[in-house]
């Protein structure tokens, strides 16, 4: 174990000219990189997102995004491409770098903003900080600023719409609503127009008539029997008590009709054809009776008396009659409307329920609307949640990077790290015999003796002369070529990030 020991001491002192190459190339570089890299500068605001200032119990808000998720909406608002581009032309954070590409603007701007967003809970305040890493301590601050005054801005519209939208949705909703309501009463009006004899609200009437009209029309029937009757007590007892008058041929046929007409009006009703036909047949031969006199017919006070009130129970039945027409027309007239009352009653119902609900609708939506009116008023007058600024950036008095003691000691510990590395490798590649238990373990035997290579005192002063000057050339070289690539080709900082980015790191 302490042979193996001595023997990787020995190798490592062997190689310590080619190590040592790399310790200094790294240290070199992390120094350079720790002069040469310009100072940054880092501005912080802090904003904090405040409840709103009239009490929830006595106004419903209608803006229902939380605090939180305005936040989030903000700052992807911030971080869009449009936005950094447009800071980063506008402050000209880029200036001194040429012309970039805009995916490379964006993507440093990105890299330079930092958005912390505290979510409150436990009710706890909401806070948001945004910080921006800037090459000079006003042009960070400025930056810084612009995204607070942008986070302002932004939390104002957001609420401010979210609320004009809700009471723009609510006005039309009423309006609709209103138009519906309309609409369904003028079809309630059109159906009780068309159908204003067979309302529901009218069948108590009409059955209550109905029955009215029937006893009437059966004490109407009661008296016209009553009337025939007595006209024909009459016309027998004035026969039965006179002499016999001598009646024209038309009067005796007159006479016939009548007694006809009585005997069917006791059997029939008015609308019956029989009956009909006997009226106008009467009706034919007393108007070709008319104005003719009678001059075969005797005069008897008797038969004058008989003939006025014969001639009064013929008005009398002649008013019975047409009365007994008009109530049967008004039954069939009311029998049709009481048949129809129910269906036009389920369809009134069906209407009016439909206005009903298209009503609650719009009670509802009125309410909302008044709502949703003081909810806009409320952030149209900023009495709502807000964002408000603890505290606004103010330009760094000292730089916040790079860390140079970071950078240089990183540096060597990145060139020791090469140089184990490269040792390492060297030694896991190297197949060849150099001590006694290589020839053991590749020819199997056991040597008896060893007798290193003795290297003459000429050759070693010479490899240690070339390892000088190469140490001395990589000391020399490496700082001026890192000099020329800052000067020449690239600033370190932006060569060192275009390095991290293809590294993926």
């Amino acid at each position: 174990m302490n042979t193996d020991i001595k023997f990787y001491v020995s190798l490592a002192i062997r190689r310590l000219p080619i190590m040592l190459v790399l310790v200094v190339l790294g240290t070199v570089i992390g120094i350079g990189l720790a002069m040469t890299l310009p100072p940054t500068y880092r501005a912080e605001a802090r904003l904090l997102v405040e409840s709103a200032q009239i009490p929830d119990e006595m106004v419903t808000v209608t803006v229902q995004t939380s605090a939180e998720k305005q936040l989030q909406i903000i700052e992807e608002r911030l971080l869009t491409r449009a936005n950094m581009i447009d800071v980063a032309n506008k402050y000209g954070v880029f200036k001194g770098e040429g012309r970039l590409d805009p995916d490379d603007v964006f993507e440093r701007m990105q890299e330079r903003t930092r958005i912390n967003v505290q979510a409150g809970g436990n009710r706890r305040a909401t806070v948001m900080e945004i910080s921006f890493t800037g090459d000079t301590p006003q042009m960070a601050s400025d930056i810084v600023n612009e995204f607070v005054t942008l986070v302002e801005n932004t939390s104002a519209i957001i609420r401010k719409t979210e609320a004009t939208e809700t009471a723009e949705f609510f006005e039309n909703e009423v309006e609709r609503l209103s138009e519906e309501l309309n609409r369904k009463s003028s079809q309630i009006v059109a159906f009780k127009e068309a159908n204003k004899d067979a309302l529901p609200e009218e069948q108590d009437y009409r059955l209550t008539r109905q029955s009215q009209l029937l006893e009437r029309l059966t004490l109407n029937s009661r008296d016209l029997v009553s009337q025939r009757e007595q006209r024909n007590r009459l016309l027998a007892v004035g026969t039965a008590g006179t002499e016999p008058v001598r009646l024209s041929p038309e009067q005796q046929q007159l006479q016939q009709l009548q007694n006809e007409l009585n005997s069917a009006l006791s059997i029939y009703s008015e609308s019956n054809p029989r009956v009909k036909v006997l009226r106008a047949q009467i009706e034919a031969l007393k108007g070709s009776m008319t104005g003719n006199g009678d001059p075969q017919r005797t005069t008897d006070p008797m038969q004058a008396v008989l003939e006025l009130q014969l001639a009064d129970i013929d008005a009398r039945i002649e008013f019975l009659e047409a009365d007994v027409v008009k109530i049967e027309e008004e039954l069939a007239r009311l029998q049709e409307a009481i048949e129809k009352t129910p269906e036009n009653a389920i369809r009134l119902e069906a209407l009016t329920r439909d206005y009903e609900n298209v009503q609650n609708q719009y009670n509802q939506a009125v309410s909302s609307l008044a709502t949703a009116k003081v909810g806009e008023s409320i952030e149209v007058q900023g009495r709502g949640e807000r964002v408000s600024v603890i505290e606004r950036a103010t330009p760094p008095n000292h730089p916040s990077g790079p860390n140079r003691k970071l950078l240089a000691g990183g540096g060597v510990i990145a060139g020791t790290a090469l140089a184990t590395l490269l040792f390492v490798l060297l030694e896991m590649t190297n197949r060849a015999i150099r001590r006694p238990v290589d020839l053991m373990r590749s020819l199997g035997v056991q040597p008896l003796a060893t007798i290193p290579f003795i290297e003459q005192e000429s050759v070693k002063k010479r490899r240690r002369a070339i390892h000088m000057a190469l140490i001395a050339a990589v000391i020399v070289a490496v700082p001026a070529a890192v000099w020329a690539v800052h000067t020449y080709y690239l600033p370190l900082d932006l060569l060192f990030a275009q390095i991290l980015q293809a590294l993926g790191l």
